[in-house]
């Protein structure tokens, strides 16, 4: 089995790297995605195995990219996790996108840790903590 591949869509640079790098020496295949259609292209032409994403962002929200994903055959059944420092882009995420997990701003890397794990049904244990 190789690499899961984790989709990172976040319009904050620096968080986005973070989480990208974090997650690549964690050993997921990460791509990032700056923008909402920067995010459903990537996720259309290379279907993750997960999804990171924020709710607000510069060009297509992420409730739109999240129904997007939703209604594609190839990406329907992709673990969506929502990152957002926003309760109500929270709260409106949770209703409309049945996303898997939820993080809200700030939150730790063994948080991101935990909730990828779960989406991608990853149990085992062998990870440092943040």
């Amino acid at each position: 089995m190789g690499h899961r591949r984790v989709l990172v869509v976040d319009d904050d640079r620096d968080l986005c790297d973070l989480l990208s790098d974090f997650l690549s020496e964690e050993g997921y295949d990460v791509t990032r995605a700056y923008a909402g259609q920067d995010a459903i292209d990537s996720a259309r032409a290379s279907t993750p195995d997960a999804v990171l994403l924020d709710l607000l962002l510069p060009d297509v929200s992420g409730v739109a990219v999240g129904r997007a994903l939703r209604e594609a055959p190839s990406t329907r059944d992709v673990p969506i996790i929502i990152i957002s420092g926003d309760r109500s882009a929270l709260a409106r995420g949770k209703l409309e996108l049945h996303a898997d997990s939820f993080l809200e701003k700030p939150f730790s890397l063994a948080a991101v840790q935990a909730a990828l794990r779960d989406a991608l049904g990853e149990h085992n244990s062998a990870s440092g903590a943040f």
